[in-house]
């Protein structure tokens, strides 16, 4: 995989630059090739009109665009000293750290917890029989990661992955499906999907073909504008045959952490064209061979900080301190001030809404500027709370054999069930260890929107999980303690066939049982689907910019620095890098610099 770099050669930096698909980036061709503004020009407009032509006849021609800065110096001139503080250690906040210290700018990072990677967090732990707490299982799809992807290699991370080759879907009213990503062509690959499956047959593929019009004739801004007022459950009556809708169509939905039954149908047919359509390799993907830490964490870390980059875990934003229109600093729970010259803000919705919610000011100019940004944040939404349960069991496994991940996405609200011990290596050492004549496994089990379960399995709970909302629903589960939470997951684990075993296993007595609690991904409810962009604030607060999965990837184009054009964005990962680096083009054009050229979907 090529990996980009930003040095004082225009000629090899824009030369090796490829966009999404190993397309070359129309305006990168324009330049290479001599063509004329005027032309280049021309060529941009026929790229985003043929954007909703099928891509398995254009092969991606429609998905190029351009980057989102195409004119300046190649960076900060010597001598010249700009800070950036960005605000979040997750894989937002570390790629728009690692884009801007190779344009000459000074970074420092200030994470509020003590551990890196935010939602791919891990971090070292006493009480673990591995040594590590993880966030949980993530898959890194190929046709979703491109530009992600590209910072892992970049930073030395992508030695840390391996494929994986079959998913094991389990379902309650269905037969058992594995998901494989052959064959690797357009269409076909989705065709030796159903061609495949136990529960889909071609009549039901062709019932669904209404529905599927806008995935072979994707617009994002036509999808966005007519059809975010539904849920996709209102779209699909009629359009979308059952088995196809309970199946294939309720799996991909389920990644998002979304409820299936809210999820707006724009959303849904976003993460289907990307899983599905967008590029030749749909659900090709690699996990890391072991915790998020050592697998992608520490790679990022080491790098960063060689190239000067400074990390401050344990720094929590106090306020915002801001002077008319400009940011000119932070103050931390600890008591520390910064002073800065750019803002990066690359937090979740929540921790984004905390931080403006706490940000005071006596200006009253400064006032009402915050009360705009305020006001564009506090209409985003969040996905309900989830657990995610690592269990270090004693035991022989139930079918070893079996593929490494299984999803149930008809059993809410188990939605994921991995075998951790066959794919990471500090796991595996856990296992390997065990004394003679023991057996041991370790099970990861994501679960999703519990409160139904909660009621169910705790009948005093019952009245109080009834018709709560997610704010409500996530104080129980703070409430709740780990073994409280356990339980509860196992009741479902007993109703999917071949895991009954798992909910009568014994954790290991010293700290095998882990429980986290998140309330944090981004909500794809009907009505989100206008999403700010990463330069939303800039009437109002002209030096920050925002970063992270729920910015929409909207940069400024290269010609008259104006909007550019929205695109989508791919899967969640994917999303937050490239928003990342959009950000970064951004300040980059302020100061007159190249910023990254971010290959967007």
């Amino acid at each position: 995989m090529k990996q980009r770099s930003h040095n004082s050669d225009f000629g090899s930096d824009f030369g090796n630059t490829t966009a999404w698909g190993g397309q070359k980036n129309v305006t990168l061709f324009a330049r290479e090739k001599g063509i004329p503004p005027s032309v280049e020009k021309l060529l941009l407009k026929l790229n985003k009109a043929l954007r909703g032509c099928p891509p398995f006849l254009l092969n991606d021609l429609g998905r190029m665009v351009e980057p989102p800065v195409t004119k300046g110096l190649p960076e900060l001139p010597p001598g010249v000293t700009r800070k950036v503080a960005v605000i979040g250690a997750g894989l937002s906040g570390l790629i728009a750290a690692l884009e801007l210290v190779k344009l000459g700018y000074q970074v420092d990072i200030y994470e509020a917890t003590d551990f890196l990677g935010g939602r791919l967090g891990a971090k070292v732990s006493d009480t673990s029989p591995s040594g590590f707490w993880e966030h949980g299982l993530h898959h890194f799809f190929n046709n979703v990661y491109d530009y992600l992807m590209q910072k892992i290699s970049e930073v030395g991370a992508d030695r840390h992955f391996e494929p994986v080759d079959e998913v094991l879907l389990e379902f309650e009213n269905y037969e058992q499906e594995i998901l494989t990503a052959s064959p690797n062509a357009h269409l076909l690959n989705m065709l030796g999907i159903v061609w495949r499956s136990p529960n889909v047959n071609i009549l039901d593929a062709m019932k669904s073909a209404p529905g599927m019009l806008s995935l072979f004739f994707y617009n994002h801004e036509k999808v966005i504008k007519k059809l975010d007022h539904l849920t996709m459950v209102e779209y699909s009556q009629g359009k979308i045959a059952k088995p196809f809708f309970d199946t294939f169509i309720t799996t991909v939905l389920t990644v998002s952490l979304n409820r299936t039954e809210d999820i707006s149908a724009a959303q849904a047919l976003h993460l289907m064209w990307t899983f599905f359509i967008r590029k030749p390799d749909a659900m090709l993907r690699v996990v890391p061979t072991d915790n998020h830490y050592n697998s992608i964490m520490l790679p990022f870390r080491n790098h960063l900080e060689s190239l000067g980059v400074k990390i401050h875990l344990g720094h929590r934003v106090n306020n915002i301190n801001l002077e008319n229109n400009q940011v000119t600093g932070l103050d931390f729970s600890n008591g520390e001030s910064i002073d800065l010259d750019y803002l990066v803000m690359a937090t979740d919705i929540r921790g984004t809404k905390e931080i403006f919610a706490a940000t005071k000011t006596e200006n009253p100019q400064s006032q009402a500027n915050l009360d705009q940004v305020r006001s564009v944040v506090n209409k985003l939404k969040t996905a309900p709370p989830y657990v995610v349960a690592r269990a270090y069991l004693l035991g022989k496994p139930e079918n070893p054999e079996r593929p490494d991940v299984i999803e149930t996405p008809e059993n809410q609200p188990v939605d994921l069930v991995f075998q951790a011990h066959k794919t990471e290596k500090s796991d595996t050492a856990w296992v390997k260890a065990a004394p003679a004549g023991e057996d041991r496994w370790v099970i990861e089990v994501h679960a999703y929107d519990l409160g139904p379960t909660l009621a169910r399995k705790y009948g005093s709970l019952k009245e109080r999980v009834e018709n709560c909302s997610d704010d409500q629903l996530w104080l129980l589960i703070l409430e709740l303690s780990d073994q409280e939470l356990w339980d509860a997951i196992k009741e479902e684990l007993r109703d999917i066939d071949g895991l009954s075993q798992l909910a009568d296993a014994t954790p290991e007595p010293n700290g095998g049982l882990q429980i986290g609690r998140y309330y944090n991904f981004t909500g794809f409810q009907v009505g989100q689907g206008d999403r700010p962009a990463p330069f939303f604030a800039e009437p109002y607060i002209s030096n920050l910019v925002v970063a992270g999965d729920w910015v929409a990837l909207q940069g400024k184009d290269g010609f008259e620095n104006s909007p550019g054009q929205v695109y989508p964005g791919g899967n969640l990962m994917g999303h937050a890098a490239a928003a990342a680096g959009i950000a970064v083009g951004i300040i980059a054009a302020q100061d007159n610099v190249v910023g990254p050229y971010v290959p967007v979907i």
